[in-house]
């Protein structure tokens, strides 16, 4: 059997693109816009360097593509710059930055469950074998760190479905929401106000 070679070459693009987002705000009715910025990659490969041109081009097509549904789809959680509201659908993208020490230690405690359950059934093969107070023992305490460890586990989950259950984020001080709506977003009339104001410029 003769084997065959086989090399390609690989092109990636990457497109950076911005749109205005416009909100109507679910507590006050006010419309608002911001302005959101995102990037597409794409990838193109050319196999035997037959079709560099194509493969380049392709790239750079799917990284239009990606930033166009990007731009479509995506958002960021700006509240209302008039009464400071975040509007709902924005709530999870809020909840990916809080709380991000329940996670860390959560992960921390399947680490541990696991090694604390291979120990555990070790000791209890081994007293199974050769019953005897000082392995029984060593099996007591295994089985309760990963009892403790299950618990530990268990409260954190329902701590953290309890937090995510009752996070609202309209609760928070107004001001200061309404403070990070201006940095972020304009009404929609003064938007119209601005654009006039630069056309007849």
């Amino acid at each position: 059997m003769i084997p065959i070679p086989v090399f390609w070459k690989q092109y990636t693009a990457t497109v950076h693109g911005r749109v205005l987002k416009v909100v109507p705000c679910e507590n006050c009715s006010t419309e608002y816009v911001y302005l959101i910025e995102r990037e597409g990659s794409g990838v193109g490969t050319s196999m035997y360097g037959l079709n560099d041109e194509g493969a380049e081009g392709h790239a750079k097509s799917a990284a239009e593509d990606t930033l166009k549904s990007v731009l479509e789809n995506d958002f960021d959680p700006v509240p209302c710059p008039a009464c400071g509201h975040y509007q709902r659908y924005m709530f999870p993208k809020l909840l990916e930055t809080k709380w991000l020490w329940i996670q860390a230690v959560m992960l921390v405690v399947i680490v541990f469950g696991c090694f604390s359950a291979v120990i555990a059934l070790y000791c209890s093969v081994t007293y199974l074998e050769r019953p005897n107070d000082h392995d029984f023992g060593k099996m007591v305490a295994a089985w309760s760190v990963l009892l403790l460890l299950c618990l530990i586990g268990l409260g954190l989950s329902n701590f953290n479905k309890f937090k995510i259950r009752h996070f609202d984020p309209n609760l928070e001080d107004q001001q200061a929401r309404i403070a990070i709506g201006r940095s972020r977003a304009v009404t929609r009339a003064e938007f119209e106000r601005m654009e006039k104001g630069t056309s007849a410029n």
